[in-house]
């Protein structure tokens, strides 16, 4: 069992974009609408989870976790989507655990890292197996040489490239509800990782949703 763990309360599921939620998306009761963003509520198992897409970008993920905190996820916020290599070792088609998640687009003396509950994350490893790495998340994709060496000055590990985690992991430990974060590897972020994307998301895109069930039943356990 995960740390801080509120034995009331909803999980809140959260990406970015509509496919990244997989076979979550569209499903329940909407039980929310603040400033765009709408919280949908579902009964699993004997649980509630509440999900929210959020949007691409730090600003939207930091509002789209607000939203789910708000709506009375406090048992544990998941956050869900894609991601694209910086490491040798990490190949698209991978799943990935977050093991710290870093804003890159400030100065490194102002920036704190978000980490995830361990608990949360042994809890999701035991039914999604793969590595644990660095999520880098940052305002724009990294699709050229600089911007991937500019990413992976933030990072002394394998590491990968994102655009929501640092935020919604921030938001979560500021109300203090436990996170974990869980991305399947589209590309190798760098010259032609566009087409790439483009290529393997329809495939990639919900396969980290589609393993929360199991994070649930650990939960209940």
């Amino acid at each position: 069992m995960y740390g801080n763990r509120e034995s009331g309360g909803a999980v809140g599921l959260m990406s970015a974009l509509p496919g990244e939620l997989g076979g979550w998306a569209g499903r329940g009761d909407v039980i929310a609408r603040t400033g765009g963003i709408e919280v949908r509520r579902i009964i699993e198992g004997g649980g509630e989870v509440l999900t929210c897409v959020g949007g691409v970008g730090k600003v939207c993920s930091a509002r789209a976790a607000e939203a789910l905190l708000h709506a009375g996820a406090r048992r544990g916020l998941l956050i869900v989507g894609t991601c694209g290599s910086l490491s040798r070792g990490i190949e698209p088609g991978m799943l990935v655990h977050c093991r710290e998640a870093i804003q890159t687009d400030i100065a490194s003396e102002l920036c704190e890292e978000a980490r995830p509950d361990a608990g949360l994350l042994e809890a999701w490893i035991k039914v999604a197996p793969g590595p644990i790495v660095g999520f880098l998340t940052a305002d724009r994709p990294v699709m050229s040489p600089w911007r991937r060496w500019k990413a992976l000055q933030r990072s002394s590990g394998p590491c990968v490239a994102e655009m929501e985690t640092a935020a919604a992991g921030a938001t979560a430990q500021a109300w203090g509800v436990p996170w974990a974060a869980l991305r399947a590897v589209t590309d190798r972020a760098g010259w032609g990782s566009h087409q790439a994307f483009r290529k393997r998301y329809p495939v990639e895109a919900g396969r980290a949703a589609d393993t929360v069930m199991g994070v649930l039943a650990q939960i209940r356990a």
